[in-house]
């Protein structure tokens, strides 16, 4: 594909600065960048932008004396993100339900639907139109999924659950898995069974091998708009509020309840039963132990105000100089005692 930056620009809806009329032949990122391709600069890139090889770059501002085109726009990532799917289309699936499909019995299907090989969807799931379903993947009885959701290769939806509007399930994900609940009785667990389901709302996305846990009762639920990365663990009865973001590794205990555009960083961990607000976020590897008002800012283990997790991270680092210092006033203590006994 060749494009002009000025098409590019169009596209996007920026403003060109230099030569609209040079030709883009692909996408790279800024480190690899060369003289065809166009990538975008935003934060500290900006900075660095005069050891960048690309042929034009989007960015949110003009750089002065910056050594290629430019096209600046308000949003220069989702800028790209628009580039990126016009040079890279998605794959085209056949809009069609593959021979070795097993589709159960009072299955509703809608228009425009996709159902690729070995695919098993059981009695009375309701399947919405537009609805991609790829290879291997299972749909458990009752299940309903809403229109343009895309269910990506082997990912399961265990029965009763139900997938709002443009959800997205990617490989291997897991929605509405046994809840993990026992009763411990002289050293022996039970199962107690857990009969209730997941709901997604609209536009959630869930990425590779994460698993949400059906509810003991009730549903687990995860609002619209929320994104939650690979290899994340929700269990039964958490309920996430709209707009958050869960990055990988991420674990939620039972029944916690959580605020809307709350942030997750990468392993943090969370106990159960407890409330997060809205607007709150979790530094990478947080231990959140109890409730968390909104508009929080928390790091470390156990949690603590961020702020507050740089003062004693700096002091942990100057630990073996206070030890040393620590031990000098002690033989000068020790010193000043003897010479106290001695008079």
């Amino acid at each position: 594909m060749e494009k002009t930056l000025q098409e590019l620009a169009t596209l996007v809806g920026g403003r060109v600065v230099g030569d609209g009329s040079i030709v883009i032949t692909e996408t790279r990122s800024f480190e690899q960048a060369v003289k065809q391709s166009i990538t975008f600069a935003v934060g500290e890139y900006v900075e660095h932008i005069a050891l960048c090889q690309a042929g034009a770059v989007i960015v949110e501002s003009e750089v002065k004396d910056a050594p290629m085109a430019q096209i600046v726009v308000d949003n220069a990532k989702a800028a790209f993100a628009q580039v990126l799917e016009l040079f890279h289309p998605p794959v085209v699936v056949p809009r069609e339900v593959h021979s070795t499909a097993i589709i159960g019995n009072n299955v509703t299907i809608g228009k425009n639907v996709a159902i690729g090989a070995y695919c098993v969807i059981n009695d009375n799931a309701v399947i919405g139109d537009d609805v991609t379903i790829r290879p291997y993947v299972y749909i458990g009885h009752n299940v309903r999924i809403g229109e343009g959701s895309d269910i990506y290769a082997g990912a399961i939806v265990h029965e009763n659950c139900i997938l709002g509007k443009r959800v997205v399930l990617r490989a291997k994900a897991v929605i509405g898995g046994e809840g993990f609940g026992f009763a411990t009785e002289n050293g022996v667990h039970t199962h107690i069974p857990q009969v209730g389901n997941v709901i997604l709302e609209d536009d959630v996305e869930v990425g590779s091998c994460t698993t949400i846990d059906n509810a003991t009762m009730g549903s687990t639920l995860v609002r619209r708009g929320t994104k939650i990365d690979n290899l994340v663990h929700l269990g039964h009865n958490v309920e996430i509020g709209e707009d958050c973001f869960l990055i990988a590794q991420v674990g939620i205990a039972g029944s916690t309840k959580c605020g809307n555009h709350v942030i997750f960083a990468g392993q943090t961990g969370c106990t159960g039963h407890i409330t997060i607000g809205d607007n709150v976020q979790f530094a990478g590897k947080t231990g959140i132990t109890g409730n968390v008002p909104s508009n929080s800012i928390m790091a470390g283990y156990p949690m603590r105000p961020h702020k507050e997790w740089l003062k004693l991270a700096a002091y942990e680092n100057r630990l073996p100089d206070m030890v040393k210092t620590v031990k000098q006033l002690q033989k000068e203590i020790d010193a000043l005692k003897a010479q106290l006994k001695e008079s």
